[in-house]
């Protein structure tokens, strides 16, 4: 609810940032995990094998990567991005991929994967941001 002082005042501004504030807490955005674009599967499985050595991590090997824990996937070979990509979680993808289109972002439906409800799981954006290409998984 708009606090009327600020509606009488004409406080768009402050609306208007009441409202971006609102969405994001609904959009809960959240770091998921990191994937790294190893050169090959020889580089993934040792760069998975020296993370979860160092930090304990247990693996999780996957037909395309090998999880290193929750937060590192390493890439049997070079994916999307230069660098790889970051997975970002959302409870609704489909919301998500609305509200961020509003902000300028541009989405890659050919990436895009749907649950069998039909409503969208994933969907890679269409730009990469330093190197890292960004997808919004269903989470």
């Amino acid at each position: 609810m708009v606090p009327p002082k600020m509606l009488a005042e004409g406080n768009f501004e402050g609306i208007k940032r009441l409202a971006r504030e609102a969405v994001d807490t609904m959009l809960n955005l959240r770091f998921t995990h990191l994937g790294v674009n190893c050169r090959d599967e020889a580089e993934c499985r040792q760069s998975a094998a020296t993370a979860n050595a160092l930090f304990g991590f247990a693996s999780d090997e996957r037909s395309m990567s090998i999880f290193a824990g929750t937060p590192l996937e390493f890439m049997k070979a070079p994916g999307r991005g230069k660098m790889g990509h970051v997975a970002i979680a959302t409870p609704s993808v489909d919301r998500a991929v609305y509200h961020l289109t509003r902000r300028g972002a541009k989405f890659d439906e050919s990436s895009a994967q749907y649950d069998k409800d039909g409503s969208l799981k994933f969907i890679y954006i269409a730009d990469e941001i330093a190197g890292f290409a960004y997808h919004l998984v269903k989470g």
